[in-house]
């Protein structure tokens, strides 16, 4: 917002600078009322402007600004590079995510045609560069990660928060279940719409949570932590096609 603002301020001050003042002849006082009232000029101090003129101008500032600030409001689109394009939704996916570098994406698919989101993978180039099977190295407590979730249709929350329980009960095995609750409370209520996106960063036993609004939250569980990347980076994952996007991915690094 700063920048907008310092830009469209400078291309304001750079239009105004085109009014010109000139000085106002020594005549009467009432022959210059006179003369301002016929020309549409106006008196500032002993200099004279014209109100015509300096109204085209000032349209033209405006328009400037307006311009500055139109070119900026899609920052996202914009600034960020993109990472890669998940091939069955067309969902891009910025090269970089909380300081992590895109590695790879994938689809999750329900009843074997609905493509119900995209998913990206992040991590440090460091970690998984040379590594044999990258994705396991994305199992590793020690390796801190990143899941950015974008939805490619209109789901329900209570639909999608289902899905992700249902696949990381099983992998917790009875330990710290508690921090399904409170996963699902970090999210509001309602729909998530097409293009909604959820990011979850998982460092050691610590994930911090994004809703689709923004929200912050934090669950702090090593068997929550190992769960969820087993839910994207292990021997089962939900998303076959992540796991050889993020191989396929490192390569090129």
């Amino acid at each position: 917002c700063l920048v907008i603002l310092r830009t469209s301020y400078k291309m304001f001050r750079s239009a105004s600078r085109l009014v010109r003042s000139r000085p106002v002849s020594k005549l009467p006082r009432s022959a210059q009322s006179r003369l301002f009232a016929s020309s549409g000029t106006q008196r500032v101090g002993n200099n004279v402007l014209s109100s015509s003129r300096g109204a085209v101008v000032a349209s033209l500032a405006l328009a400037a600004s307006l311009a500055a600030v139109s070119s900026f409001s899609q920052p996202a689109r914009c600034l960020e590079m993109v990472g890669g394009t998940e091939p069955k939704t067309g969902i891009a996916f910025p090269i970089m995510v909380d300081g992590f570098r895109f590695l790879g994406s994938g689809v999750r698919v329900k009843y074997g045609f609905v493509k119900v989101y995209a998913v990206g993978a992040y991590a440090d180039p460091a970690d998984v560069k040379g590594k044999d099977d990258p994705a396991a190295a994305l199992l590793d407590p020690a390796t801190s990660k990143c899941i950015r979730i974008v939805m490619n249709r209109g789901l329900s929350v209570d639909k999608y928060m289902a899905a992700i329980m249902e696949a990381l009960e099983p992998r917790m095995n009875g330990q710290d279940l508690h921090h399904l609750e409170s996963f699902k409370s970090m999210n509001p209520p309602g729909d998530l719409k097409e293009g909604s996106e959820m990011i979850m960063t998982i460092k050691g036993d610590t994930m911090t949570y994004r809703s689709s609004e923004g929200a912050m939250g934090i669950i702090k569980s090593q068997v929550f932590c190992s769960a969820l990347a087993d839910v994207y980076f292990g021997s089962d994952p939900v998303s076959p096609a992540l796991k050889t996007s993020i191989k396929e991915g490192v390569a090129k690094l």
